[in-house]
């Protein structure tokens, strides 16, 4: 941890079932490091680092503390509800495995927006929210516990049901190639390219 870094906890999200790629994309290898170990180094200067997954066992390697699903198979909501109740701190920012160009900057610039008067502070691109690019605070837990029984599965809703700030991707000044994440071969070969440049 880098005692300068803000009190958040960052929350990846490992569990889903890469269909389109049809092999876990979080252990997707890029030279010698598998895709969440580009984030767990990137991400690893905060107070506390999560691994939201279905089994614990293919990311013990890693000595993190992995939070495993406890409704399997519906999707991202259930692993950021497993981390908001797991977290030590109030606010978490959640990622997913397969976001490889992804800096500490953006965990940095929505840390920095916190305050009391929002539960949740998601990065947009056009008119569409991106959530698994977020801070939440603790206060949405009960949101996402009501969504699940509902079973209304969507990470998306939480935002209407909670008082959200909308942050579009060009007022961070940061690169917006952060967000591009990996669903299909293809797209997982243009990764390799641009990381190698």
């Amino acid at each position: 941890m880098c005692n300068s870094e803000p009190a958040v906890t960052v929350g990846i999200l490992a569990g889903g079932k890469s269909t389109r790629m049809r092999r876990n994309k979080a252990l997707l290898p890029f030279g010698g490091s598998a895709a969440i170990e580009i984030l767990v180094k990137e991400l690893g200067c905060f107070p506390e680092l999560l691994i939201s997954a279905a089994e614990a066992a293919p990311y013990a390697y890693l000595g993190l503390p992995v939070v495993c699903d406890e409704n399997r198979d519906i999707g991202p909501i259930e692993g950021l509800r497993r981390l908001l109740s797991s977290a030590r701190e109030s606010h978490v920012f959640v990622c997913a495995a397969d976001m490889v160009f992804l800096k500490r900057d953006m965990v940095r610039f929505l840390a920095g927006l916190i305050s009391p008067e929002f539960d949740c502070w998601v990065v947009t691109r056009g008119d569409f929210p991106e959530p698994l690019c977020a801070v939440y605070s603790k206060r949405v837990l009960p949101v996402a516990e009501a969504l699940v029984r509902e079973g209304q599965y969507r990470p998306r809703m939480i935002f209407g049901r909670c008082r959200t700030q909308y942050v579009p991707l060009e007022e961070t000044g940061l690169d917006p190639g952060m967000l591009r994440n990996i669903n299909t071969p293809e797209e997982y070969r243009e990764a390799c390219r641009l990381l190698k440049e």
